[in-house]
């Protein structure tokens, strides 16, 4: 009940009372039943006629209470009327039939937000291990989601007595992805105090921004949130299984760098480049070209401002024009994505792509749209089956968050600490254990093991055609340029000067962001050997 609610039940009962003791002190031999019987017809204005005759005094006392209950019982009224007819007591009733399915749940996900992002976390879930809370109660998806089976609350999820009717105290884990970046941070924090600093139970924050992301990621987890960008998680995956398929087109390593055409909205479009240079370096020492379409000048100023060194392994074109127009350089790419904020847009200009380029399979073109539905289901042909032969590769932005493939932080923690215990043990100098490493260098090693299905595929597809030892060299060409990649995406630069390691997280520098050539033999050594863990 809010704090209107209980001021208006203090002051419903306060007239009952009042009026009570007003009628039994000035009534000449009235009882206490005489006098609340002779309130309560007065208030509710029903006038079955007095129980004595009243006196002056009496008169009075009934005019006070009259004027004072007749308001008072009129709000209440009002308000229970709104509570029953307005849906709040049907409410009610649906979030106790909800409670009772929760209390036989444990070590189940909880999801704060049945928007795109939500809703593709949902569908990799069974109904039974997953409990959503939505607070828009018109939202079409939770109408979806009861159909399924799947358990639902439509109310605030900063919501205390809404949280504990959710089972979050015995939840393996609390995703929050209610809206924007601000707002799940809000979330996120009512979640982490309502549940405390020691319990189990994982708090994970979907913050898209990656320089919000970046400022924010060590401070959070010190108060035991984690914080993630869904998108960039899962175009993490759909980048991993686009690098597979190149390679998989291959019979050895490529004369020419891989070209990538690309075109999206401003608000996507970062995230994009920084998976795609990170994830296809699949060229040993070759960088990907790529070639960005419709990019304004203050996104370019900047994208280069954060990732000032990114040129050192990937190069970029900027192009003002959108693809396909004239006075554009028109030779074919390897790869083309497209991304923008109207799906239609997106499918048109992969359309365009194909047409232009008809040597293209339709692999090699990508329309990434930003929901799924009917509209994905239509662009990819009757009954959901894509004509290879003239359309492109339609996907949903969100289509690789399932718990399958996952948020690569779940999905890649396992392989991620056991690349680094690997590494801790035969480093020649100390190094922190896994819990005490900072989330850069956990997300390093996390996308480490994420790369090692590219690294098995090359080794096995192209090792017939090309020498094992040519072939190893060429592999710790590439994992060096995405180890790079890696560093370059998240701000870092080269460093001149020699900093201890102890500064260079902070300062983010790094003395072996240089060409692989220029390592000493010990710096190459560490790249094949991480090449053999692959592989092993």
């Amino acid at each position: 009940m809010n704090r209107s609610r209980w001021i208006l039940a203090l002051g419903f009962f306060g007239v009952i009372f009042g009026g009570t003791l007003a009628f039994w002190l000035v009534g000449d031999g009235w009882s206490f039943l005489d006098a609340l019987y002779m309130t309560v017809i007065s208030v509710t204005t029903v006038g079955y006629g007095e129980v004595h005759e009243l006196s002056s005094a009496g008169r009075v006392v009934a005019m006070v209470v009259l004027c004072a209950g007749l308001g008072v019982f009129g709000l209440v009224i009002q308000q229970v009327t709104s509570y029953a007819v307005g849906g709040a007591l049907g409410n009610a009733v649906e979030r106790r039939r909800m409670a009772s399915k929760v209390a036989g749940m444990s070590g189940h996900t909880v999801i704060c937000g049945l928007g795109s992002r939500g809703q593709a976390l949902a569908a990799g879930m069974e109904p039974g291990g997953c409990v959503a809370i939505e607070r828009d109660a018109d939202s079409e998806a939770i109408n979806r989601w009861k159909r399924q089976g799947g358990v639902v609350f439509t109310v605030d999820a900063q919501n205390e007595a809404l949280l504990e009717l959710a089972g979050v105290e015995k939840a393996a884990q609390v995703v929050v992805a209610a809206g924007a970046d601000e707002t799940n941070l809000e979330v996120a924090r009512a979640v982490r105090h309502f549940l405390g600093r020691d319990s189990k139970t994982r708090v994970v924050v979907a913050i898209e921004e990656f320089a919000s992301r970046d400022w924010f990621e060590d401070k959070l987890h010190r108060q035991g949130i984690e914080p993630i960008g869904l998108r960039e998680q899962s175009l993490l995956v759909l980048a991993r299984k686009l690098a597979m398929e190149q390679v998989g087109e291959r019979s050895g390593p490529p004369d020419d760098p891989l070209r990538i055409a690309v075109q999206s909205s401003e608000s996507m479009l970062s995230e994009l480049l920084r998976v795609l240079i990170m994830v296809m370096q699949t060229g040993g020492s070759q960088k990907p070209e790529i070639s960005v379409f419709g990019c304004g000048k203050e996104f370019v100023s900047l994208f280069e401002a954060r990732f000032p060194e990114h040129g050192l392994c990937c190069r970029i074109n900027w192009e003002e024009g959108e693809f396909g127009s004239s006075g554009v350089a028109s030779q074919s790419p390897d790869l083309a994505l497209f991304a923008m904020e109207s799906n239609l847009r997106s499918l048109e200009l992969a359309e365009r792509c194909l047409s232009r380029h008809p040597e293209m399979k339709s692999g090699q073109v990508v329309a990434c749209l930003t929901g799924g539905g009917s509209l994905k289901d239509l662009a990819q042909g009757k009954e959901g089956k894509l004509n290879t032969e003239v359309s492109p590769c339609v996907v949903s932005v969100y289509d690789f968050l399932s718990r399958t493939e996952g948020i690569v932080s779940y999905a890649m923690d396992d392989e991620g600490r056991h690349l680094h215990e690997q590494y801790r043990a035969n480093a020649d100098f100390p190094v922190d254990e896994w819990s005490g490493l900072s989330e850069f260098h956990r997300n390093s090693n996390r996308l480490a093991a994420l790369q090692r299905d590219v690294y098995q595929l090359v080794w096995e597809k192209w090792r017939g055609q090309t020498d094992e030892t040519t072939l190893l060299e060429y592999l710790a060409e590439s994992e060096h340029m995405r180890w790079m990649a890696f560093h370059v995406m998240n701000g870092y630069r080269y460093d001149e000067k020699g900093v201890s390691r102890e500064q260079r997280l902070r300062m983010k520098v790094h003395p072996d962001l240089v060409a692989y050539h220029s390592l000493s033999e010990e710096g190459k050594e560490k790249d094949r050997e991480n090449i053999r863990a692959a592989l092993r």
